[in-house]
């Protein structure tokens, strides 16, 4: 049980970390420069936490939500403000680390289905999108958004003319962001079911195969 244990627990740091290192290369290329600085806001204020949390939990748990694990960001030497962040919140962890755990689990065994790592991989594709908040210090925005409505947003108050009216578009559709959000990220978990289910019909064939 211990070996199987460590290959899956090896497997799993592996995905996550793929995953951390695709959404880092995407939007590096989008942003034009690549990542040199790591930061990881909630252990350097752990201790500030701590003592809030033993005062006052109910005021120390939304900050602790809306404090990032680690970012990931692009610092200019001369700017105090990084020209491009990626940043993690504990939702956004906790989501890679459960999709990393799945994807270990079902990489782990073998399967009959060859459509099932296309499942796994487009819903784990899409409900990590959902929860992936960046910034650019170019959008002029108070912090960090959703990856599409930031891309939108950009978009929308791009100078540089355009055949679309972004701006109007964004306005338009601006409310219905967390619903998207929310549609988005069910639909990556269905995905995500949808090949568990595969993988468990599998394993019941493997194990009573036709006489």
């Amino acid at each position: 049980m211990r070996p199987e244990f460590v290959r899956v627990g090896g497997l799993a740091s592996i995905v996550f970390f793929g995953l951390v290192v695709v959404e880092v290369v995407v939007l590096a290329i989008v942003a034009g420069s690549g990542p040199n600085n790591v930061s990881a806001p909630l252990a350097e204020q752990a201790s500030l936490f701590t003592t809030l949390w033993h005062s006052n939990p109910a005021a120390a748990l939304p900050l602790i939500v809306q404090t990032p694990v680690f970012v990931i960001t692009h610092q200019e030497p001369a700017d105090s403000i990084p020209a491009w962040g990626l940043y993690y919140f504990p939702l956004t962890f906790v989501v890679h680390l459960a999709l990393a755990v799945v994807a270990a689990q079902l990489l782990h065994v073998s399967s009959g289905h060859p459509r099932r790592l296309l499942w796994l991989t487009s819903g784990g594709a899409a409900l990590a999108f959902a929860v992936t908040y960046t910034r650019f210090a170019t959008c002029c925005t108070g912090g960090p958004r959703w990856a599409f409505d930031l891309g939108l947003y950009a978009l929308a108050f791009d100078p540089t003319p355009s055949l679309l009216d972004w701006s109007a578009i964004y306005m338009r559709v601006e409310t219905f962001f967390p619903f998207l959000q929310f549609a988005t990220g069910m639909a990556g978990i269905a995905c995500i079911i949808v090949a568990m289910l595969k993988q468990k019909t599998a394993g019941l064939s493997r194990n009573n195969p036709a006489r």
